[in-house]
């Protein structure tokens, strides 16, 4: 008797075929393929650049706070008199580590449900 495929056929993931390993990785590359608001805003705004640099409370972002996460990564920047750009070449570089680590995640997590079916089908040997 053979063991069951868990990628279609029959046996216990019989239907659940590779979306099963696609979906997750899916979903996370929509979520990260944009920057946060904040982020978003300033590069709407054109601030990509010290000449270009932009107030934020104009923008509609309340505190600075808001940017302290991507101010730290060294995406978003501040200048001495209060105006704020974002650095597009770090911003990508930030947002493609984040994407590899996100797929990296999903991948070992369908890995691991690939191998619970696979050891869910697999004949008993008694």
């Amino acid at each position: 008797m053979e063991p069951a495929n868990p990628f279609g056929g029959g046996g216990l993931g019989a239907g659940l075929g590779l979306g099963m390993l696609i979906t997750p990785i899916m979903i996370a590359s929509m979520i990260l393929r944009r920057p946060a608001s904040p982020v978003r805003k300033l590069i709407d705004a054109g601030a990509t650049s010290p000449e270009t640099a932009r107030r934020i409370r104009p923008l509609g972002i309340p505190r600075e706070m808001l940017l302290g996460p991507w101010r730290r990564s060294g995406v978003a920047r501040r200048l001495d008199d209060g105006r704020w750009y974002v650095d597009l070449g770090r911003e990508r570089v930030v947002r493609r580590r984040r994407l590899l680590g996100v797929v990296v995640l999903a991948a070992i997590l369908a890995l691991l449900v690939w191998l619970l079916f696979a050891s869910l089908g697999a004949p008993s040997s008694a």
